[in-house]
């Protein structure tokens, strides 16, 4: 696994697979948050949430999660109360 991976200034992606008892991606996705949160204090820095995605286990797969997130100072003006929202794993397209 190769755990954070740099996607560009200050930006950074990390992706997990759960284990074989981890039903909810959800679970899999409060990891990684820590996981970029230390991360990101190691850097002296604030963790900024950029994009997030989760989903549950299934038959033949494991809960996972992705999490595209910024490290910032904490006076930078792009830090500020995240407002996340899930994209859906389905889109249907109506023409």
């Amino acid at each position: 696994m190769p755990g954070i991976v740099p996607m560009g200034r200050d930006t950074y992606i990390v992706a997990k697979d759960g284990s074989f008892t981890t039903f909810g991606g959800g679970a899999v996705k409060a990891e990684l948050y820590q996981q970029a949160n230390v991360f990101c204090e190691n850097k002296g820095k604030q963790l900024m949430p950029v994009k997030e995605a989760s989903r549950d286990s299934g038959y033949g797969r494991y809960a996972n999660a992705e999490l595209q997130f910024r490290c910032l100072d904490a006076n930078d003006p792009e830090l500020r109360r995240p407002t996340m929202s899930s994209e859906p794993s389905v889109k249907i397209k109506v023409e």
